[in-house]
């Protein structure tokens, strides 16, 4: 007898991971993929969205070969905010825009243009006019510069719906990832919002429908699901964005609380039950319905890591745990050495698409262990600033983080950030929270769950290691003075990295 499993899909920047859960939450099978950003001109970040389906197909294929499992509900979770375009087949026409694409920037600034000013912008929308954060402005882009593809394209959607429409022959976008569009008033999550469509220049009917993210966007098609082995009629939710799927797959809903999403981006996320928005941060609905997640979001803390292992130090390019080896040797402020993350410019919090990333402090006594501890200590600096600002504005001081992904696979860093921020950093052993995350929205559309208040949910603990900040006063020394050199360098450097280009 088949064991029934919820299939969770989880579609990030750098790789795919195809999970099948049981229902009680024990991770089954799992398989995945490595992907690579198509980068054909500078500033320009895409995905190769067939290579991207493939890669699925046979993660799910492998997954389900030796026939012993009974996949009951399929969810979706992807990197966002990623605009595709689709013909009438839901057949993407070029590739994927990835939320690291930074060529819409003359599109941003001509959407902001029509509003009386920024303020009156974030309060409508309920975020900040950036390319993270008003997906629009792509699809704008694809309008002025692309005539032949605008003209083709009959549907809009995000990388899950790209991925629903493959397996069901139908789509949607859901509300997370319609929360950073800029044509969708968080405040009002019901639908798009006709006047800000005015405003973008983009016609409703070639947007896909607002949907939640538990919601059932169709079956899976009878030809697909003979080819990958799934039963006939299997349900699939639309799912969301992946750090709204991790934060649901760990019941985030506690204010006291922030989560932590170390992946290629480093995410720190604040819930809240009102609508009441920093423009600072980057702000969406959360998978619970009534809830809003709050990310303060950087673009690369652990894709600095990786640059460093695949263009600097290619020694470790096979094997991540080796860097903590080296880190053996490292003091903390890295003797001085400090670096900028902005390898693809910055979000939260300086929001520059034209920040770039610097090492500063060289000398020649520098070490290997130096310049690899000041890229982990970025990584706590860029969390640390956000966390300050959050701090600014709500009532209670946030005493303990929640952390999920591979980032925390390196103990050195979770010591770090628990050392660097003051709170206590408490990690799961669980590696996939996104992929589970939308295994559960998957749950829900099949019915194997009533909502997403359902306490039979089986929600992931965390049952890590926690770290516990150190209170050494010359250890927390060396981190602030490190620390304040970390948050002066941008501003005196801002002019320089936006200078002109020649």
């Amino acid at each position: 007898m088949k064991k029934p499993v919820l299939l969770g899909i989880d579609a990030g920047t750098s790789s795919i991971k195809v999970c099948a859960f049981s229902l009680e939450g024990e991770l089954l099978k799992r398989e995945s993929a490595s992907k690579n950003i198509v980068s054909r001109q500078k500033g320009q970040a895409e995905l190769d969205l067939n290579r991207y389906w493939t890669s699925i197909c046979r993660c799910i294929k492998s997954v389900l070969a030796d026939g012993s499992l009974e996949i009951m509900g399929i969810g979706l979770a992807t990197t966002c905010p990623t605009v595709v375009c689709m013909d009438e087949h839901f057949e993407p026409i070029g590739n994927g825009i990835a939320y690291l694409d930074n060529r819409a920037t003359l599109q941003v600034t001509q959407y902001l243009e029509k509003f009386d000013d920024e303020q009156t912008y974030e309060t409508l929308i309920g975020n900040r006019c950036s390319i993270s954060t008003c997906s629009c402005a792509t699809m704008a882009w694809i309008r002025d510069n692309e005539p032949e593809r605008w003209q083709k394209t009959k549907h809009i959607g995000m990388l899950n719906s790209y991925l629903a429409a493959k397996l069901t022959g139908n789509s949607a976008i859901d509300v997370t990832q319609a929360s950073y569009s800029g044509i969708f008033n968080l405040a009002d999550p019901t639908d798009w919002n006709d006047m800000l469509l005015d405003k973008a220049g983009i016609p409703r009917n070639k947007l896909l429908p607002v949907a939640s993210p538990f919601e059932t966007v169709g079956t899976v098609l009878p030809l697909i699901a003979s080819d990958l082995g799934i039963a006939p009629r299997t349900k699939v939710a639309i799912g969301s964005g992946d750090t709204a799927a991790a934060a649901f797959a760990i019941n985030f809903n506690d204010a006291s609380k922030a989560f932590e999403s170390a992946g290629t981006s480093g995410v720190l996320t604040y819930v809240t039950d009102t609508p009441r928005f920093n423009s600072l941060f980057m702000n969406r609905c959360h998978v619970f319905p009534g809830k809003w997640l709050s990310h303060g979001a950087n673009s690369m803390m652990g894709g600095a890591v990786d640059w460093l292992r695949h263009n600097i130090f290619t020694e470790f390019s096979e094997d991540y745990h080796e860097l903590d080896k080296v880190l053996r040797s490292s003091t903390p402020g890295a003797n001085g050495v400090v670096f900028l993350p902005y390898l693809a410019g910055e979000r939260c919090p300086i929001w520059d698409t034209k920040a770039k990333g610097v090492w500063y402090g060289l000398t020649i006594q520098t070490q290997k262990s130096d310049m690899v501890e000041s890229v982990y200590e970025a990584g706590a600096f860029s969390l640390k600033q956000i966390n300050d600002l959050m701090q600014a504005q709500i009532p209670d001081r946030i005493r303990e983080i929640v952390a999920v992904g591979n980032g925390t696979k390196s103990a050195h860093w979770c010591q770090m950030k628990s050392d660097v921020l003051q709170v206590d950093y408490k990690t799961t052993n669980f590696a996939d929270a996104a992929a589970y995350g939308a295994a559960l929205v998957g749950g829900i559309a099949s019915g194997i769950f009533r909502s997403v208040f359902d306490e039979a949910i089986p929600f992931l603990q965390p049952e890590g290691t926690t770290f516990f900040p150190n209170k050494d006063q010359q250890l927390i020394n060396c981190y602030k003075k490190a620390y304040e050199t970390y948050i002066a360098l941008y501003p005196a450097l801002k002019s320089i990295m936006n200078r002109p280009e020649r």
